[in-house]
């Protein structure tokens, strides 16, 4: 295959050149992208005279063709051809001729690439939001199905207090739910339509570059040619995404598995999600926990080798930038694949109640609540520590709970404790105590199930629209039919 540069270069390219330099294999999971772009760019160039009607005709039956080998595993995406554009374009000359050698007129590589992946991680955003909107829903359920379930909070992995594990699950939720905003604001950044910048300076043909937002959904067109070409500020801003959600999901996978220990068994995970050992018959091993949490090694490796790339670069493009691709599908595929079966596994979890009920009889999780109730009679909170602080060391080296001290004994610590003690240090009483909007007294968390409810229903919402502005391949080519 002749290489689009010979008019200058003369010689063959060294086979060793050829197999390190091309990129097929990578990009070639842009090609619905770069077809739809082109399908638009020819557009625009029919509209400032540049193509004409009819052979924009040949070009679209073209197009549609080579898209309809490409899914049909027709075209041989080997090394033959440097990278999908090139793939693209000759095979459409093998369809309609010479003509296909004007469907590169006033664009280069350089702003085309960024146009496919603009419109890839557009899709890509998408997808992801809605897996996540999946996994919110699960924790809904799961948080709703357990309201009144109590489970000890641990800080430094020791325990603290009791909470409610609706509340525990709700944490997720609130991260996710932040995970979803930035994923938005990436999709607005991305939403700017580079094709007119060319190679880095502009086009040399008066493109209609509002046009061409149109056609392609965009909500903006890019202001500089140079900045188009060169940044990969969407790209490095989708990664980030998806490091974040990888960091909030091995967090997850992180207690799970702990919970899911024989030291803890609070919970128990359905052995459709979970695998054997090759030497000890008794294993039940985590898998799918233990390779998210592994795999959030590779996404947050992805973005680092992006800022990497991307830091020494001069102004505009360098080739450098052909390795974006392979940061980005990664980080991508491990992240929505992760968000996937996470999902489904949360789904099977259940909570051993007999075990966890067991596990809040020690470690005096009642403790801050004693302090509190010295506090509220009148004693100051630091005094109030150091008594109850007094009164724990007090029980553990005599094997005794606060519950087991009588009155009597409390009131060696301090005169303002009294008989209602004993009711406010239970369980269910510490829990109501938290009586905060962010806290997990019960009333506020099923207020906050509900309105994590109608968050999700807005997010459907949002999301509708983003898909509305997603171009789509067949939209443009009846688009091209009307106004012929």
């Amino acid at each position: 295959m002749d290489k689009i540069w010979t008019g200058r270069i003369s010689k063959n390219t060294d086979k060793s050149v050829e197999e390190f330099t091309s990129s097929i294999n990578i990009d070639k999971n842009l090609y619905l992208y770069d077809i739809t772009g082109t399908l638009a760019h020819v557009s625009g160039l029919n509209r400032i005279g540049v193509i004409s009607n009819d052979e924009l005709k040949k070009i679209i039956k073209g197009l549609k063709e080579v898209k309809k080998k490409i899914e049909l595993k027709e075209i041989k995406t080997d090394n033959q051809y440097e990278d999908i554009h090139s793939l693209i374009e000759n095979e459409l000359g093998k369809i309609i001729g010479g003509v296909a050698g004007k469907i590169h007129t006033g664009r280069s590589r350089n702003d085309q690439i960024v146009l496919d992946e603009r419109l890839y991680i557009k899709d890509a955003l998408v997808d992801t939001i809605s897996k996540i909107l999946s996994l919110q829903k699960n924790i809904l359920k799961l948080a709703d199905k357990e309201i009144d379930f109590i489970i000890p909070a641990y800080t430094h992995l020791q325990k603290a207090q009791p909470v409610l594990l609706s509340h525990y699950l709700l944490s997720f939720f609130e991260r996710f739910k932040r995970d979803i905003n930035k994923l938005c604001e990436n999709f607005e950044a991305s939403d700017s339509l580079p094709l007119g910048a060319a190679a880095c300076t502009g086009s040399g043909y008066r493109i209609d570059r509002e046009f061409l937002k149109k056609l392609l959904k965009f909500k903006y067109v890019s202001y500089n040619s140079m900045d188009v070409v060169g940044s990969r500020d969407f790209i490095l801003d989708f990664i980030y995404c998806c490091s974040r959600i990888m960091l909030h999901l091995s967090r997850f996978c992180e207690d799970l598995i702990i919970y899911s220990s024989s030291e803890f068994s609070f919970i128990d995970i359905d052995e459709a999600f979970c695998t054997g050992s090759s030497i000890m018959p008794q294993k039940k091993n985590p898998d799918i926990l233990e390779l998210i949490r592994g795999k959030s090694s590779i996404v947050i490796g992805n973005l680092m080798q992006l800022i990497v790339l991307l830091k020494s670069l001069t102004s505009t493009y360098n080739r450098d930038l052909q390795e974006d691709k392979k940061v980005l599908f990664s980080a991508y595929e491990e992240t929505c694949s992760s968000i996937d079966i996470f999902s489904k596994l949360l789904k099977k979890i259940k909570f051993n109640h007999d075990a966890v009920e067991n596990n809040l009889k020690s470690g005096f999780l009642e403790a801050t609540d004693a302090a509190d109730y010295l506090v509220k009679k009148g004693e100051s909170f630091r005094k109030s520590h150091n008594i109850v602080g007094r009164i724990v060391k007090y029980c553990i080296e005599n094997n005794l709970k606060l519950k087991d001290l009588t009155l009597k004994e409390l009131k060696k610590y301090s005169p303002y404790f009294d008989k209602d003690f004993y009711e406010k240090i239970k369980l269910e009483a510490c829990i109501n105590s938290k009586d905060v909007d962010c806290g997990t007294n019960r009333k506020r968390v099923i207020a906050k199930i509900k309105s994590s409810r109608k968050a999700i229903k807005d997010w459907e919402n949002k999301l509708e629209e983003l898909c509305s502005r997603i171009p789509n391949f067949e939209e443009l080519i009846r688009y091209n039919t009307v106004l012929k």
